[in-house]
């Protein structure tokens, strides 16, 4: 951690942020990433689940210093369609949490905000948790946890510590990015045996179901993306793979809400010249990465940078991270 993003968390004047912020160039915003809110009370010290008084206090932050707008009217502003006297902020959401529709739309419909979620399908239909979740969710364990996992088949042990959310949710990070090398079986078997391990019954996280999906899509406040249907890292798999993963969760949102998407979330931000040309041969019109930046007319709608927010950030840590000062 950088000595600006050490300061940042304690002390960022509003005055510093807002004079940062107008200095953004015209037509131009950011896109900001978000993937679970849950009510404060819920304790699962995951950088994925953030607070929901942090949200509802960074919303707040975030619509004085911003316009915040859908992705259609964000595209219009970049694009020279829609003139505009203040940067712009896009909200997103990844994945397809249950309290993205429980926690997030009450208090954006409210606040009359809008919002993008960008739904992984299998895990709705199946009413299931995608192999990260079941580990993120040894975090709900209050106690040191040991975990060996093998990784080209050589053991590597892990372990996480009782105490520090942040410190515990390093160790699960670096977990995290070595099962991302393991064959997806192989990969999902051993997420699976990891929550047996910890009788993990019941994981706080939870996904939408299609009612719930069916709510949002309703609301004039949410557009519904698409993130694939079994969040395949895109690179990783065939091209053939890649566009019938498309096409059926494309298909499975269509269904279920009655409005085809039109915005994508490359799944882990995992993109390359054949993933893209594959997002934009099957009809979507923008797709959003992981990498961090502003958006502009100069960014190709194929690779859109958003900017992360986690559990982790306090408001003067938003307030940098939204002024780009860190």
């Amino acid at each position: 951690m950088g000595i600006k993003t050490r300061i940042s968390r304690h002390f960022f004047p509003d005055a510093v942020a807002a004079a940062a912020i107008r200095r953004f160039p015209p037509a131009s915003g950011l896109v900001l990433m978000y993937h679970e809110v849950l009510p404060d009370d819920i304790a699962l010290p995951a950088w994925t689940v953030v607070r929901e008084s942090d949200f509802h206090r960074q919303m707040q932050c975030l619509a004085t210093h911003f316009d915040v707008v859908s992705l259609d009217e964000a595209v219009d502003r970049v694009s020279g369609k829609a003139a505009s006297t203040r940067p712009f902020a896009v909200v997103t959401f990844d994945d397809g949490y249950q309290g993205n529709a429980r926690t997030v739309l009450p208090i954006m419909e409210r606040m009359g905000l809008p919002f993008t979620v960008y739904a992984a399908t299998r895990a709705i239909v199946e009413n299931d948790l995608y192999w990260y979740d079941r580990v993120i969710s040894a975090l709900a364990v209050n106690r040191e946890i040991r975990v060996t996992v093998k990784v080209n088949g050589t053991p590597e042990s892990y372990t996480i510590p009782s105490s520090g959310e942040d410190g515990r949710w390093v160790h699960v990070q670096r977990l995290l990015s070595r099962m991302k090398l393991m064959p997806a079986a192989e990969r999902d078997a051993t997420a699976s045996e990891i929550a047996a391990d910890l009788s993990l019954s019941d994981s706080p996280l939870k996904m939408l179901t299609e009612e719930e999906l069916r709510l949002l899509s309703a609301s004039s406040c949410v557009t519904i993306g698409c993130h694939t249907h079994g969040h395949e890292l895109l690179d990783r798999i065939s091209p053939r793979e890649a566009g019938e993963t498309l096409r059926l969760s494309s298909d499975l949102l269509t269904r279920i809400t009655g409005t085809h998407p039109r915005h994508f979330a490359y799944p882990n931000g995992n993109v390359n010249q054949v993933v893209r040309g594959i997002v934009q041969q099957s009809g979507f019109e923008t797709a959003v990465t992981t990498a961090s930046g502003l958006w502009s007319g100069e960014v190709s709608m194929m690779e859109i940078p958003r900017v992360g927010v986690g559990r982790f950030e306090t408001i003067t840590s938003f307030k940098a991270l939204i002024s780009r000062w860190v």
